[in-house]
């Protein structure tokens, strides 16, 4: 069950500037509810149609269908997946191709909402399920949906952000869950023409009730996603002498990686070492020729995550050694922590607070997850927040990932809001 809110003794967000508190008004939530039933619709179409990694056609096609039809120009990266959207001052020059010079731009904040799915089957009920395998059960079309929202509030304003000598830069990223959409965007020139002074993104939680923040820095741990193959030699599992066993290996492997993270870690520190996949072998009595392990490694401290990294590397050559069965070690992902800027986290606080004034703010976002938004972090001043989506007719709250996973509509026009909000707060603290 959600915690209920008495129970967390929340705090408040800290006061926007005036100039900002004047550029977002008090009537933006109001606002976005007015048009909360299209909101749930185009949720319940993304919802429909999950789609894996950077490869999202439907899922964009849906995207481009809506920002077309509010007049916004954008351009597509990653292959088509990635749809980057332009309001106010760099609008204008971007018809046509989508783009414009950072001169043309202005001040430019960037907000940042990631959708694509994950390949689990949907149990959650609800009467838009996915039947095709796959779902939302991270909530990334909650995301979109709500950036969406915003497109359409910055877009009735456009014509201030305009004389703001300003622009939004709005960002549907494929690829979160796989670590290679921020990746890849970003090597298409995602952080060029116009260039962002700053970002901001949001991410539902399925178990946090309606009207409850998480923020902190370091928000999400890096990670280091491998795959380690063991070339053995295969056989008849009645000579075992003959062959080389590549499964054999593979469990030493696995035992001395767990050793690693608990003899050579200090206890103070917070690392976690998971090998979540573990495949040899088709029959019981058939000695296969390969094992193939792949884990993952997280943590905060960057130093330690790279002295991990080469003693990983280390320990599986010498165990492969032992076992007679050649290894290689390929990087499936490598994403630094989630670390945010305090002046732009305090002051989207503050921006948030003055549209979300009965939200409550908690420094506790502080988790061994990881959110490849870190790689724009890293490159601009970004704050993240979590924002609760718990639905309200049930007890049983699923945590993301979770096949009956639910997240609720209600918080799409506070979701619409808050990115709203942060684009025109920040653009009225930077004229």
């Amino acid at each position: 069950m959600a915690p209920a809110l008495s129970d967390l003794q929340p705090q408040s967000a800290p006061k926007a500037t005036a100039a900002a508190q004047a550029a977002i008004g008090d009537g933006l939530v109001a606002e976005a509810q007015a048009f909360a039933d299209e909101l749930a619709a185009w949720r319940h179409d993304l919802h429909q149609m999950p789609e894996l990694g950077n490869s999202l056609p439907q899922t964009s096609a849906y995207i481009q269908a809506r920002l077309t039809e509010m007049d916004i120009p954008f351009a597509t990266l990653v292959d088509g997946s990635c749809v980057v959207g332009l309001v106010g001052a760099g609008a204008v020059a971007a018809q046509g191709n989508g783009v414009c010079t950072d001169e043309q731009a202005g001040t430019v904040v960037m907000l940042r909402g990631d959708m694509d799915a994950l390949p689990v089957a949907e149990e959650s009920g609800e009467p838009f399920a996915s039947t095709n395998g796959c779902m939302h059960a991270c909530g990334h079309d909650m995301h979109a949906t709500a950036l969406l929202g915003a497109a359409r509030m910055l877009k009735a304003r456009e014509a201030e952000l305009v004389d703001a000598n300003a622009t939004v830069k709005l960002l549907f990223q494929p690829g979160e869950e796989t670590f290679e959409g921020a990746r890849a965007a970003i090597a298409d020139g995602l952080l060029q023409n116009p260039r962002p002074q700053a970002a901001f993104a949001m991410h539902v939680n399925s178990q946090s009730p309606l009207g409850l923040v998480l923020y902190g820095s370091p928000a999400l741990s890096g990670v280091y996603g491998f795959r380690i193959t063991l070339q053995g030699k295969g056989g008849h599992g009645s000579s075992p002498e003959i062959c080389i066993d590549p499964i054999t290996a593979g469990v030493h492997v696995h035992l001395a990686l767990q050793e690693l993270i608990s003899r050579e870690v200090p206890a103070a520190k917070e690392v976690a070492l998971t090998v979540g996949k573990f495949a040899g072998g088709q029959a019981a009595n058939v000695i296969p020729d390969t094992c193939v392990l792949e884990g993952t490694l997280r943590g905060f401290d960057v130093e330690l995550m790279e002295h991990l990294k080469t003693r990983i590397a280390e320990v599986v050559k010498g165990v492969a050694t032992t076992y007679r069965t050649p290894a290689t070690i390929e990087t499936l992902s490598d994403v630094p922590p989630l670390v945010l800027d305090d002046d732009m986290t305090q002051a989207s606080l503050g921006y948030v607070g003055a549209v979300l004034p009965k939200s409550a703010f908690l420094p506790l976002f502080h988790a061994m997850a990881s959110e490849d938004f870190a790689l724009i972090s890293s490159e601009i001043p970004s704050a993240y927040f979590t924002i609760g989506a718990a639905v309200t007719d049930t007890d049983e709250h699923f945590a993301q990932h979770h096949p009956k996973a639910r997240f609720g509509d209600a918080e799409l026009p506070l979701g619409a809001a808050a990115y709203t909000a942060v684009a025109l707060g920040y653009i009225a603290d930077h004229r």
